[in-house]
């Protein structure tokens, strides 16, 4: 007997459970129709999103509302089965209320939509590993692009690993939200533009198509080279490893922890640490870096980060590609302090092990050499 969310998936769409799950999946994606958007068509619009998550959620809004044919995937069965039904709800900076073609509980039946021109994965990047082991295991579009939208530095290296890294692109986003139990995606803040760029040198060409796909949905994006996409996510990086793990580690929100005259001092310092290894790997943002940055974080808002949420949900963070990247790479260099990046690393780290999210020997080597 076919699982519970696949018999509703038939039940919605007048789909006989009985048939093939090859023929069930060919009659959700309607392979063979081609319907027009405007002067383009929709095979040039077939966009994949993994993980629907709030990052994932208010990109899949944005496009749909433009006309581009979204497909996602959500491994939860809950949270597909909700989008399927409801399809997905923004509100906060804007105020959205659109529903993708389908949102399928496995990577294998994305992979049967015909034309995909991109898939963008927006899942968190502690996920990536288990993601690509079953996504490179299946044959893609020769021409496909595999956007990385998320968070820390060096996913899209990751990715490229596994995967033709020329067809590999970093997304430096650059709005964010969060994502209540009933499905409801709260987008906080919006400072455009969005960076799309490629993953490696070898691929001279800008990411247009992409940055100018999301700019027509209304998500104002730029394409820049491969140089600038690496200086613009380290930058990122610096930003989120100030108040993510602070805010977590001390239960504030990101306006009070900038309030209180001892965590702001210490998210200041967060960023000097940071802005210094940046400088160390090739990356100056200006003699007037650190005052921008703390402006920006004091436009931050009421509301908790992402990594207060993981935590609070006894889920994995993503502290080792944010602030324990950081001291990764400033221990490469002899005689530079990261000691306030390294104090939040172990904490979080610590968090998870009591949470049940970590193993006691799961530790990285760089909390623990002198």
């Amino acid at each position: 007997m076919l699982p519970v969310s696949e018999r509703r998936k038939c039940a919605e769409r007048g789909i006989d459970p009985a048939r093939s799950r090859e023929s069930r999946t060919a009659v959700w994606l309607g392979k063979g129709t081609r319907t027009s958007v405007g002067e383009e068509t929709v095979q040039q619009h077939r966009v994949g999103i993994v993980g629907f998550g709030p990052v994932g959620s208010i990109l899949g809004a944005y496009l749909v509302r433009s006309g581009v044919t979204v497909f996602g995937v959500e491994l939860a069965d809950e949270r597909a089965e909700q989008v399927n039904r409801e399809g997905l709800h923004v509100r906060g900076f804007t105020e959205l209320e659109e529903k993708p073609e389908h949102c399928f509980s496995s990577i294998e039946e994305l992979c049967e939509v015909e034309d995909l021109s991109m898939i963008f994965v927006c899942v968190k990047t502690w996920a990536l590993p288990a993601f690509m082991k079953s996504f490179i295991a299946l044959d893609w579009p020769a021409s496909m692009r595999v956007v990385a939208a998320m968070n820390g530095i060096g996913p899209e290296d990751l990715i490229g690993e596994q995967y033709p890294k020329e067809r590999v692109c970093r997304g430096v986003i650059n709005y964010a939200g969060n994502q209540s139990p009933d499905g409801l995606t709260t987008m906080n803040w919006f400072h455009p533009p969005n960076l799309f760029g490629p993953a490696t040198e070898r691929t001279p060409e800008k990411m247009c198509e992409i940055a100018d796909l999301l700019t027509r949905a209304g998500l104002t994006s730029l394409s820049v080279d491969h140089y600038e996409m690496k200086k613009a996510a380290f930058y990122k990086t610096i930003l989120n490893s100030a108040l993510n793990a602070l805010c977590a580690a001390h239960g504030l929100t990101m306006a009070r922890a900038m309030h209180l005259r001892h965590t702001r001092r210490t998210a200041k310092v967060l960023l000097r640490e940071g802005l210094t290894v940046a400088g160390l790997v090739g990356y100056n943002y200006g003699e007037d870096a650190l005052d921008r940055c703390m402006e920006y974080l004091h436009g931050g808002g009421d509301h908790y980060p992402s990594m207060w949420f993981d935590i609070k949900e006894r889920r994995p963070t993503e502290i080792e590609y944010i602030n324990g990247k950081i001291v990764k790479i400033g221990s490469m260099f002899r005689g530079v302090d990261v000691s306030h990046n390294l104090y939040f690393t172990s904490a979080i780290v610590t968090q998870e092990i009591k949470n049940g999210t970590r193993h006691d020997e799961d530790i990285p080597e760089y909390l623990i050499e002198c």
